[in-house]
C-alpha cells in the first residue's frame, strides 16, 4: 500500500500531515513477513527475538537498569541525532538508519572483533555535514522502495538491508554521481518504481546487515538494547510534543502511520513506581519537532533533539525489528612514532 509522493516545507508541514492520515508507514504483509524471516534464516540468524536472545545468554541482561546505545552514537558522532528532518515520506528509511547506526556505534564500542571478518572495527570519518546529517544516508535505503510514491513498510527497508543495501556513509559517490553527504528529499526519489542499477547494488553491498530478529515482547526488547541492539518499528500510534521533566510524552488519540526508532530503555525501580511500567527511548525524525525536558531522571544526560521517553504499553502493538552484525569499516591503524625517539 504505497501512497502518492508527498514533500514536507516544515516540521509543521510533517506533523500535521501524519495527524491527518498521511501514511508514512503500512503494516507488512504476511508473504513480505515470511520472505524476512527467511532472509534472516539463510543469514544464519533467528528471526524470532525471544529464542535469539536465550540461544546467546542475553536473557534478563537489561533488568532493572538504565540501558541508553544512544550515547554509543554521540561517542563517535556528537550531534549527529537527530539527523536533520524528513523532507517527504520517507520515515521507514529514517528510522531503519537510526536503529543500524546505533547498532554499528554499538559494535564499533565494544571493542571487539567483528564475528565474521575477526577484524577491529572502527569509526569511519565523515564530514560535519554529514555528521549533522546523520551519518550514513536514509536516501540509500529508501531509493530500493520499489515503487514510485511515498510510504513504506519496516519489513521491507530491513530486508534491503540484509541482501542489497545497507550502511552509505554521507558522502559523495563519484562512482553513481550522487551527493549522499546532505539529506535530499529529491535525492531520497531518483529510484521507486524502477530500482537502482548494478552500480548501486556494488556500493550497497559493501556494508549490509548481517542479520536481524523480530521483537515482540518487553523483556526481549529490553534486553536487545541492553546489549546494543538497536530498532526500527512501524505503527500507527502518535505522542505528544511535550514532554516532562524528564523527556517523557504521553501518547494522544490523533495517530501517525509513521516509523521509529528505539535507542534506550529504562527498566529502572524508580522509573516504573513513577510511570507504573518501564519506558522506552523513542527517536523520531522529525527534526526539533517538541519540547521539555531532555535530562535522564537521576543523571546529567540528556535525551537527544526529537525524541521522548515513552510507555511499553503504548508500542507494544508495534512491528518491531532489532539490527545485530554489520558489516562495518576497519579500525584505522596510527602510524608508528617509535623512531621519533622521546617526545
Amino acid at each position: 500500500m504505497a501512497t502518492q509522493e508527498t514533500f514536507f516545507e516544515n516540521v509543521f508541514d510533517v506533523v500535521a500531515s501524519y495527524e491527518t492520515g498521511f501514511i508514512g508507514a503500512y503494516a507488512p504483509t504476511l508473504e513480505k513477513i515470511q520472505e524476512f524471516r527467511m532472509a534472516i534464516t539463510d543469514a544464519g540468524g533467528t528471526p524470532d527475538g525471544r529464542m535469539a536472545c536465550r540461544s546467546y545468554g542475553l536473557e534478563n541482561s537489561g533488568k532493572g537498569k538504565l540501558s541508553i546505545p544512544f550515547l554509543e552514537i554521540e561517542k563517535l558522532y556528537p550531534d549527529s541525532l537527530p539527523g536533520g528532518a524528513q523532507g517527504r515520506g520517507d520515515c521507514v528509511s529514517w528510522s531503519t538508519r537510526n536503529a543500524c547506526l546505533g547498532t554499528l556505534c554499538c559494535e564499533i564500542t565494544s571493542g571487539k572483533e567483528d564475528e565474521v571478518s575477526g577484524r577491529l572495527e572502527g569509526a569511519p570519518e565523515v564530514s560535519d555535514t554529514a555528521r549533522l546529517n546523520g551519518v550514513i544516508a536514509t536516501e540509500a535505503f529508501y531509493n530500493w522502495r520499489r515503487h514510485g510514491g511515498d510510504g513504506w513498510s519496516c519489513v521491507e527497508a530491513a530486508q534491503v538491508a540484509l541482501k542489497e543495501s545497507g550502511l552509505w556513509l554521507r558522502k559523495k559517490y563519484d562512482e553513481i554521481d550522487v551527493d549522499f553527504t546532505q539529506y535530499s528529499s529529491r535525492n531520497a526519489g531518483l529510484y521507486g518504481s524502477r530500482t537502482p542499477p548494478e552500480s548501486w547494488l556494488a556500493v550497497g553491498k559493501d556494508h549490509l546487515i548481517r542479520t536481524a530478529t523480530e521483537v515482540e515482547d518487553y523483556e526481549t526488547l529490553r534486553d536487545l538494547l541492553a546489549n546494543g541492539y538497536c530498532v526500527s518499528s512501524c505503527g500507527s500510534e502518535s505522542w505528544s510534543a511535550e514532554r516532562d521533566e524528564n523527556g517523557f510524552s504521553k501518547r494522544t488519540m490523533k495517530g501517525w502511520a509513521h516509523a521509529l526508532a528505539y535507542l534506550g530503555v529504562d527498566d529502572r525501580p524508580e522509573i516504573i513506581e513513577l510511570y507504573g511500567e518501564p519506558l522506552i527511548l523513542v527517536q523520531n525524525s522529525w527534526g526539533q519537532w517538541n519540547d521539555g525536558g531532555r535530562k535522564i531522571l537521576g543523571t546529567n544526560i540528556n535525551i537527544p533533539i526529537g525524541s521522548f521517553w515513552a510507555k511499553w504499553s503504548d508500542l507494544k502493538n508495534r512491528y518491531m525489528i532489532a539490527f545485530s552484525g554489520v558489516s562495518g569499516w576497519p579500525r584505522k591503524k596510527l602510524k608508528s612514532y617509535g623512531s621519533l625517539g622521546n617526545i
